[in-house]
């Protein structure tokens, strides 16, 4: 019996029951926000704002609302995020799945073997040749 360790995923969830990688995007909706989603603007866009306009104050650059073009492409990214999650899940249970299958057949191997070996054991021990 295998013993009940943290392995990074729920138990009975196989590829094919996660969310397909071309599923639509679900709305953001929190309980309460985190503090990144908390953010008019996310961290690497304040950073390229601050390049772009070296002539304003930093808090004058940070107070200002995203453009229209920030948003989008802030969307565009969250909707890169969540896609590349999406895949990277799916990778990773298939790679889980197929460990435990290699782990199987290991095991029945393992017992063939352990059979074959006992069997040929019984045959060295019905005609009187001793096994050290």
């Amino acid at each position: 019996r295998r013993k009940s360790v943290p392995t990074g995923t729920r138990k009975n969830v196989t590829p094919d029951s996660l969310i397909p990688v071309d599923a639509p995007i679900q709305d953001r909706k929190y309980v309460s926000e985190s503090v990144t989603s908390r953010k008019e603007l996310p961290a690497v866009f304040a950073r390229k704002r601050k390049r772009a306009s070296t002539d304003l104050d930093d808090e004058d650059i940070l107070a200002a609302p995203p453009t229209n073009t920030e948003l989008s492409a802030i969307e565009a990214k969250r909707r890169q995020n969540t896609l590349a999650a999406r895949r990277s899940r799916k990778r990773k249970l298939e790679h889980q799945r197929e460990l435990e299958s290699t782990i199987d057949n290991e095991r029945a191997e393992k017992d063939a073997w352990k059979q074959r070996a006992l069997a040929f054991e019984a045959i060295l021990n019905s005609n009187g040749i001793r096994i050290p």
